[in-house]
This record gives C-alpha cells, sequence and structure tokens, in this order.
C-alpha cells in the first residue's frame, strides 16, 4: 500500500524531449510584453494555451507553471466526449493518450457500478455510451502530455508561445496599464509583462486572490484517499486486478468510490468523501505520514471570474471548482480552456471590445455553474435511505 504517485515509465523520448525544448525557449527580457501569461500549466492553462494559439495569429502566450511531476494528484475520471475536445486541441493528444492506455498507464472504464439511490448494485455499461468508454487516469501522465504538446507547438510557433518551469511570487499594475509578473526560476527572481493574465491555478485561484478576487465556497468535503499497487507477478501471470468498472457507494457518512488507475503495475484508488466535521478528520492528523492522505473538495466558485477592463480572467477549477460527484471537472476545464482561449484571442486582435468579452464569458461560466448545481442538487438528494444523516442534510441543504 502506498500513498506515492505509482511511477509509469513515460516514453523516453518525449522526456528527453523536454529538457532539450527547455534550453530552447525564447528568452525573456523585462521589457518584453506577451500578449497573455497563464499562470497554472493543469489541463485548464494548456487547453487555454492550445486555443489562443490556434485561434489567434499574431499574439503571444507564455504559461508560467511549477508542478511537481511527482506527485499524485487526485482527480482522474476524463468522460469519453473528451476525445473530440483534445483533437480539437492538438490532434497527437488523442494518439498519444491512446499510446500510454495500451502502455498500461492509463485503463479504460467499462461502465459505472453504484449503490446510490438504493442498496442494491446498478450497473451502467460504457458500451451503451457512443462516444464510447472513458478513461481512468493516471492524472500526472496524463498532464504531462498536455504540457509537453504545449512545448512542441512553442517550438514550432515562431516564438509566439512559450512555457516557463518556475513559480508565481506576484503582480500588480504598471503605469501604462500592463501586467508587471515577478517568477522565480532557477532561484532567481525574473520581472515579465502582460496585457492579459489567466488565473489557471486551480483551487487556491492565486492570481485571483492576489488581486482581492474572494471565492465562495458553498459545499465543502474532505477528500480521504488511498493508493494500492500490485505485484508484476500477478500481472504477468492474469491473476492481478482488472476490474475496470468506476464502484461508488453511498454510506451513512458520506460517499466512497474506487476505480483501477493503472494497469503497469496494477494501481487501485479508493477515495472516501465525507464533512470536514467527521471523526476521520481529526484523526487524520495522528496518522502515518502519507496514509490516508486527505485534502478538501466540494463546490466553489470566484465572486468574479473575469474583467475585461483590467484585463484578467480565471479558467478552470480556478473559476469554478465541482463536487467530485459530477466526475466532470476535467472535461469542464478543457472545455472552459478552448474557450477563454478562443475569446482571448478575439479580444487581443481586435474583435472582441472589453464589455463583450465579459458579458460572453459571464454568461458561459454562469450557465456551466447553474447547469451542474442542478445536476448535484438531484444526485444528491435521491439519497432517501440515509434520510436524518448529517451529511446527507448538509449537502442536500446546500
Amino acid at each position: 500500500m502506498s500513498s506515492e504517485a505509482p511511477y509509469s515509465p513515460h516514453i523516453q523520448e518525449l522526456r528527453l524531449f523536454i529538457l532539450k525544448a527547455m534550453q530552447q525557449l525564447i528568452r525573456l527580457s523585462p521589457k518584453m510584453v506577451m500578449s497573455v501569461i497563464i499562470i497554472g500549466g493543469g489541463p485548464a492553462g494548456c487547453a487555454t494555451a492550445l486555443s489562443f494559439l490556434k485561434n489567434s495569429k499574431h499574439a503571444s502566450c507564455l504559461i508560467i507553471d511549477d508542478t511537481n511531476s511527482s506527485s499524485f494528484r487526485i482527480g482522474e475520471s476524463l468522460p469519453p466526449e473528451s476525445g473530440q475536445l483534445l483533437h480539437y486541441l492538438h490532434h497527437s493528444l488523442p494518439k498519444q493518450l491512446a499510446s500510454q492506455v495500451k502502455c498500461g498507464i492509463h485503463t479504460t472504464c467499462s461502465g459505472n457500478a453504484s449503490a446510490w439511490s438504493s442498496l442494491n448494485l446498478e450497473e451502467q455499461h460504457a458500451i451503451l455510451n457512443p462516444f464510447g468508454h472513458g478513461l481512468h487516469l493516471n492524472r500526472v501522465e496524463f498532464e504531462e502530455i498536455l504540457r509537453d504538446t504545449v512545448l512542441k507547438c512553442a517550438l514550432g510557433s515562431s516564438s509566439r508561445l512559450a512555457f516557463r518551469k518556475a513559480s508565481f511570487k506576484s503582480l500588480q499594475k504598471n503605469s501604462q496599464g500592463l501586467w508587471a509578473i515577478e517568477i522565480e526560476e532557477g532561484g532567481q527572481r525574473k520581472p515579465i509583462l502582460a496585457k492579459w493574465m489567466v488565473d489557471g491555478t486551480g483551487c487556491k485561484a492565486s492570481v485571483a486572490s492576489k488581486i482581492g478576487i474572494k471565492s465562495i465556497t458553498s459545499a465543502l468535503l474532505l477528500v480521504f484517499y488511498a493508493i494500492f499497487i500490485g505485484s508484476e507477478l500477478d500481472r504477468n501471470a492474469g491473476t492481478g486486478d482488472n476490474n475496470r468498472q468506476m464502484l461508488i457507494e453511498a454510506m451513512a457518512d458520506g460517499w466512497w468510490y474506487t476505480s483501477l488507475i493503472l494497469h503497469n503495475p496494477p494501481t487501485r484508488i479508493i477515495v472516501f468523501h465525507t464533512l470536514p466535521s467527521h471523526s476521520s478528520a481529526k484523526s487524520s492528523h495522528h496518522a502515518a505520514e502519507g496514509y490516508p492522505c486527505c485534502t478538501a473538495a466540494g463546490s466553489s466558485h470566484l465572486e468574479k471570474t473575469c474583467d475585461g477592463e483590467e484585463r484578467w480572467v480565471a479558467v478552470g477549477d480556478a473559476a469554478i471548482a465541482f463536487d467530485p460527484l459530477s466526475s466532470q471537472g476535467m472535461m469542464t476545464a478543457l472545455e472552459m480552456g478552448i474557450y477563454v482561449g478562443l475569446k482571448l484571442a478575439q479580444h487581443v486582435e481586435g474583435g472582441v471590445m472589453d464589455r463583450d468579452f465579459d458579458k460572453d464569458m459571464s454568461e458561459a461560466f454562469t450557465g456551466v455553474r447553474k447547469e451542474y448545481e442542478k445536476h448535484r442538487a438531484y444526485y444528491y438528494s435521491i439519497i432517501k435511505h440515509f434520510l436524518g444523516e448529517m451529511f446527507w442534510e448538509k449537502v442536500v441543504g446546500t
């Protein structure tokens, strides 16, 4: 049993390519002004950058990211409809993902088995989905191929796109109305100027918080998870874990799911969701380091997700974070990134006015949030066999 990231060897050529690419990226001058800077190189940030590059002709874009690729990341469901989005971002992405699935780095999802609205197990098979099967992801590896794709595009886009492995430190508006951002790269502080700022930093919304935008949490959950790694002998003998369903079950004090996220070696994750007031929250402080892991989850959104006049916008979990029950976080991050990248390209190159940008963003984000909240309320409300239990009273009432 381990709480560390399950290691799966990435294609070696890509690793070498990344190291080479990092040395060949454009040199940033303190006087250089980027059209757009994206803080955060996760799914939403990468999707925004690739969409912006695809829909602009002259504007420049820089991603700043300091992700630790050795740390396991929870959030491993990728719905089957995502294939179209990945192909839109770059034609090579579906092929890269399929290659990793073939190598056992990710697993296909054959469907869901849930004991939710009743105590009986009900099954939904992926074969009935017109888009095919979804995936259980090794999240670290999935995000790596997104960043690899950004790096490839950076080398072939006449320096319009760039990626820096650096940490975001501060920002402020200068006298020319530009964003003056300070990053730390290789132990050195460096200033960068940009016309537009995109917050793709996830739930922490680092950019938004630094400019005084509040995050509103409507339903906070705690998530406890553990990772179980099987032996190579079991896999080779065909006796190891091979159940590709996602199993979901409601309990009196929360709900849990489990899925097989790796075949090589067989790796299963088990995740429990409950209230912060649950006794497990206190006992986790005294648990052995790394087991089980605990993190926050739930629904949240920024009080304001964009400002065309001030030239900033949030995307992905930084703008709207979903309850894990939706299994739509990754999909929505890609969709939002594509849309924000498109609208930014239109605005930066003169096709969209400030007020129109704000209107389009507000309508899109509000629509996504309302649709999510409607479905969340429905799926929590159909639990009748735990009426009166604190968890269900709380989540149904939020």
